[in-house]
């Protein structure tokens, strides 16, 4: 999910978009790179698969992109597919030049694994680069794949051209599997809710340096485009993550973290010496006090129990399950693998604080605050399927889960 800084009348996004489609979608420049050269920085590729709810603040970030196009650097380009109540369409950015470089002539299934990689594979044989960069804006959910029911990761695409999110989604692993045949990415940024977790990492450590994204809600208004453009052309891993939260500030806060995937095996490796003794089945540790992402699970909403495990901040996590040190020994990887964890006392949350209280929008734990999310396993989730797809995850096998009895 990706939830909302603040409201915006779906009549200004639409004069948004036609200011967009209509004024700036032409070439300002002779002697910019044209597609078919390879360049020799990097290419962002922003994918947007926002067939559902979100169509509208697709259009709102389309121009804050235009507004930022003087931030692109003259060896760098942004590729942008958006799939929202149109046709999908394929946008080529540079230096002060905007155009429309395909439009397709039907519309399609944006969540659907087939798609994703034909799009992906289109814009790199299209736009040549020496690096390639990778922005997923859409709606998320992190790890869980349920095939019978509504969440499923990330990406929605509800086949109407409407605003429900009723719909198919694209699961994480099928995300691994598109990357694999992929060039090596400079990062994967997710413009989406509750993606930054160690299950996700571990399906797509391989396939970029970083990954950056939140463990729990974002904005439906999504990045700052326009504080962020040069750091994502830069692959400015730093100012990318401070662009955002200087964005939303107070209640409107965010989360952010990334992970540096050459030290997140070793994150694994070290976290595997304590998770069988920490969570055994028979005799699991008490949650209380560990930060939460989500509302805890069972408070009697129907909503809430299809939604998706609790996701806990790791860091503290272990701060209250281990010993003081063992904890001091897992922290020195977890500051190694997870780089720049912006936090904020509060953010948004699509959840009633009135029902739900507050404890999974504003940081409780804010002295052991991670900027990734854990799964931690209970009886109840099996009824959702949720402990056979947790087991699915490379996290369960690198860090011993099996030897717990989960």
């Amino acid at each position: 999910m990706k939830r909302m800084k603040q409201h915006l009348a779906l009549a200004a996004s639409v004069l948004l978009f036609s200011a967009f489609s209509g004024t700036c979608l032409t070439s300002c420049s002779d002697d910019l790179p044209t597609p078919g050269e390879k360049l020799t920085g990097n290419t962002v590729i922003v994918y947007m698969g926002a067939e559902n709810s979100l169509s509208y603040f697709s259009q709102s970030d389309l121009n804050e992109m235009k507004a930022a196009l003087g931030d692109i650097p003259e060896d760098c380009q942004v590729v942008v597919y958006q799939d929202a109540e149109l046709k999908p369409v394929i946008f080529h950015l540079t230096t002060n030049s905007i155009s429309t470089w395909y439009e397709y002539t039907e519309d399609h299934n944006s969540a659907d694994m087939n798609i994703v990689k034909s799009v992906l594979n289109r814009i790199i044989r299209d736009f040549p680069s020496e690096k390639y960069s990778l922005v997923l804006w859409s709606h998320g959910t992190g790890w869980i794949d349920q095939p019978n029911r509504p969440q499923r990761s990330i990406i929605i695409d509800n086949g109407h051209n409407t605003q429900s999110d009723m719909g198919q989604w694209l699961h994480i692993g099928q995300l691994a599997s598109i990357l694999s045949g992929m060039p090596h990415m400079e990062y994967i940024f997710f413009d989406a809710c509750y993606m930054q977790s160690v299950e996700v990492a571990s399906y797509l450590y391989p396939y970029a340096d970083y990954i950056i994204g939140s463990p729990t809600e974002t904005p439906s208004t999504g990045a700052p485009y326009d504080r962020i453009m040069k750091a994502l052309c830069k692959a400015d891993i730093r100012a990318i993550i401070d662009g955002h939260a200087e964005e939303y500030t107070g209640n409107l806060g965010v989360l952010l973290s990334a992970v540096h995937t050459a030290e997140f095996r070793d994150l694994c490796t070290v976290t595997s010496q304590f998770i069988p003794g920490a969570f055994p089945r028979t005799d699991m540790p008490s949650t209380d006090g560990i930060q939460i992402y989500a509302p805890e699970y069972g408070q009697g909403n129907v909503y809430m129990q299809d939604a998706m495990p609790v996701p806990y901040d790791i860091r503290s996590a272990m701060y209250h399950t281990l010993s003081a040190e063992d904890y001091a020994v897992w922290e020195e990887a977890w500051k190694k693998a997870i780089l720049h964890p912006i936090k904020s006392k509060a953010w948004e949350s699509a959840y009633s604080t009135i029902r739900y209280g507050k404890a999974h929008c504003t940081l409780t734990d804010a002295e052991h605050y991670g900027g990734i999310s854990m799964n931690i396993p209970r009886r109840e989730y099996r009824e959702q399927g949720w402990e056979d797809q947790f087991r699915l995850s490379p996290w369960y096998t690198f860090t011993l889960w099996e030897e717990t009895g989960w």
